[in-house]
């Protein structure tokens, strides 16, 4: 339990701005003795780019990459090889890696699908109540909003909990009008 906690602290994504542009440094920090990572990366769900990385001081991955003109969300996510040539991918326990992004101004924020629950109970109890209704509609407009551009990988935990919560947040629409 231990060993596993140790690794989740040192291996991470991150996400930055890069200074006098609007290309993105994806930097990766895979366990240690990890010399190559493919990259996958998806801009408000579209398709899927890869990239195959190498380290050049055998700690840090570093990526730029490109976003498109319309950009709110990016998910991330990359696959290795370990000491047995097994590949590995970490993409989060199926949650992907994931950032609210704005362009102007800058702005750059992790994003969890942890938070899309207690935004839609709390919209829910706001609509119940009968108190609040406008803010359950901006919570609900948020929601709605998220889930349209929130990329998944095919198969993962994020691809089967996407539509729970468009049909919750679509229920709790028809409650409002």
């Amino acid at each position: 339990m231990n060993i596993l906690l140790a690794v989740s602290l040192f291996t991470s994504v991150n996400m930055y701005f890069l200074k006098n542009s609007q290309d993105l440094l994806v930097r990766v920090i895979p366990p240690q003795g990890v010399y190559e990572i493919v990259l996958y990366y998806s801009f408000s769900g579209d398709d899927w780019h890869s990239r195959t990385l190498q380290s050049n001081e055998g700690m840090n991955f570093d990526a730029a990459i490109t976003p498109p003109e319309s950009l709110s969300m990016v998910g991330v996510y990359y696959t290795y090889y370990d000491a047995n040539s097994v590949a590995v991918t970490d993409d989060n326990k199926g949650m992907l890696y994931l950032y609210e992004i704005k362009k102007s101004p800058r702005m750059l924020m992790p994003f969890s699908m942890d938070i899309i629950e207690p935004l839609l109970k709390q919209a829910r109890k706001k609509i119940t109540a009968q108190k609040h209704v406008d803010e359950a509609i901006a919570l609900l407009d948020y929601v709605d909003a998220i889930l349209k551009v929130l990329p998944f990988k095919k198969g993962s935990e994020l691809e089967i909990k996407k539509p729970i919560l468009e049909a919750e947040a679509n229920e709790l629409r028809q409650l409002v009008k």
